[in-house]
């Protein structure tokens, strides 16, 4: 009954902000969504039952004004006042737990699964956006994207004791928590591009010279007409979210009435010297356009950037009319994540439940789903997975910077428009992307 319990407090505090999950979905997720939602220039998250006195907070606050950027509660270090009351078995659980995070992951914290935690609020963004673990392993996850983006974390003694009733399971979480540790050695194993928020202008002047005519480009715009063109409708309302250079939305506007927004000015640009005048420089995350506007919305590998795509999805459906139809496509599997991910400034790479998790969160119905590029996935894979790992150093640059020989890149184009025939017809059981055709779900 937190939810109640919380929500009884507010006639208390003005300020009291109460969340609510239509399911649950890990105490991960609950955390990130706080810690978005929370404005403060230093943001906590401590435990409900009750296990860490919020007396910590005050008492270790010092930490974070002195310099660091994260504090990190500890049931292992020991102090003076600290008082310990941690039943046998969960100590030595979690003293087998954190020596293999130290073997595996980083050393210099000794309990990263405490429930009390502190952060400065403008790493919460970068740091959070990243992590892909929902349940209690998310902890590791964070603290392993902490240590590689290089943040000062400190490690304090606090008060602890048992609380009946927790929701962990012993056995199976513990399970579940050690394979956690291999997912985040192997999902961030790359060197992290941490210096810019957006991509560089020789990532926006490469794409815009490869766009017209590299197989990747040209096959996934060709999929994406297709699509609009089998809604049936004549002379619809596009608006196409995340712009880029412009080459979908030049192509938008000889199937309909285009219009595009971006955040970066530099993408802007390059639609202008395309020819195209009608994109706003702007925040996805808060589109300045009439409610119920729009016939059809594309958000063309755009979520993967974003702190909060649930939140640009909900956008989205504002902007779309209420028989509208909106086209995502995002980069697929986790597994392939590599430089080409960290150079074009990624957050994650989806798969398929995330994907409809977010869509469902958002309040919009998936009508179809499935992979793009089944036949490049089998190039592309091994490649991915010898750059992340022979070459972890590597200059952080996107596969798509150069065009391939001019036969090659024929035979990709002409191999695709066989798997586009193919996928009207059955699902393809991977791909190296994603695509959603959604529409509103009023229910």
């Amino acid at each position: 009954a937190t939810f109640d319990i919380a929500s009884s407090f507010k006639a208390k505090f003005n300020n009291l902000s109460v969340l609510r999950n239509e399911r649950n979905s890990g105490k991960g997720h609950a955390t990130k969504k706080g810690l978005f939602t929370s404005r403060g220039n230093i943001r906590v998250f401590l435990d409900a039952d009750g296990s860490v006195d919020p007396q910590e907070i005050s008492e270790n606050l010092h930490y974070i004004e002195e310099g660091h950027d994260i504090f990190v509660g500890s049931r292992i270090l020991t102090a003076q006042t600290q008082i310990l009351k941690v039943k046998w078995y969960r100590k030595f659980i979690g003293q087998t737990f954190n020596f293999f995070v130290r073997k595996f992951l980083f050393a210099g914290i000794k309990d990263t699964q405490c429930g009390f935690k502190m952060f400065k609020g403008g790493i919460v963004e970068p740091l959070f956006s990243r992590i892909y673990l929902r349940g209690f392993g998310f902890d590791i996850e964070f603290l392993y994207l902490a240590h590689k983006l290089g943040y000062k974390v400190k490690e304090g003694a606090v008060s602890w004791h048992h609380v009946s009733g927790s929701k962990i399971n012993i056995v199976m979480d513990s399970i579940r928590m050690f394979f956690n540790i291999l997912q985040v050695r192997n999902w961030h194993c790359t060197p992290i591009n941490h210096f810019s928020k957006h991509m560089g202008p020789d990532e926006y002047w490469y794409m815009y010279e490869m766009e017209e005519y590299h197989w990747w480009f040209v096959s996934r715009r060709n999929f994406i007409l297709k699509t609009i063109e089998n809604f049936g409708l004549t002379a619809p309302k596009i608006l196409d979210v995340g712009s880029g250079k412009g080459a979908n939305l030049a192509a938008f506007n000889k199937v309909g009435k285009a219009s595009g927004i971006d955040i970066s000015q530099k993408a802007v640009e390059f639609c202008r010297k395309r020819g195209l005048c009608d994109v706003r420089l702007g925040p996805v995350e808060d589109l300045q356009y009439e409610e119920n506007t729009f016939d059809i919305v594309t958000c063309l590998d755009v979520l993967e950037h974003l702190s909060d795509p649930v939140g640009v999805l909900r956008e989205m459906k504002k902007v779309l009319k209420k028989d509208g139809k909106i086209v995502i496509s995002v980069p697929a599997f986790r597994v392939l994540w590599s430089q080409h991910d960290e150079a074009l400034c990624h957050l994650r790479r989806y798969e398929k439940k995330d994907l409809l998790r977010d869509l469902s969160e958002a309040g919009l119905e998936a009508e179809r789903v499935g992979y793009l590029f089944f036949t490049s996935f089998f190039i592309v894979a091994p490649i991915r997975l010898v750059r992340r790992f022979i070459v972890p150093k590597g200059e952080l640059r996107s596969d798509t910077t150069t065009l391939p020989p001019k036969f090659l890149n024929e035979l990709l184009k002409g191999l695709f428009k066989i798997e586009m025939k193919i996928s009207t017809k059955c699902e393809l059981p991977l791909g190296t992307s994603l695509y959603a055709v959604v529409s509103k779900n009023e229910e």
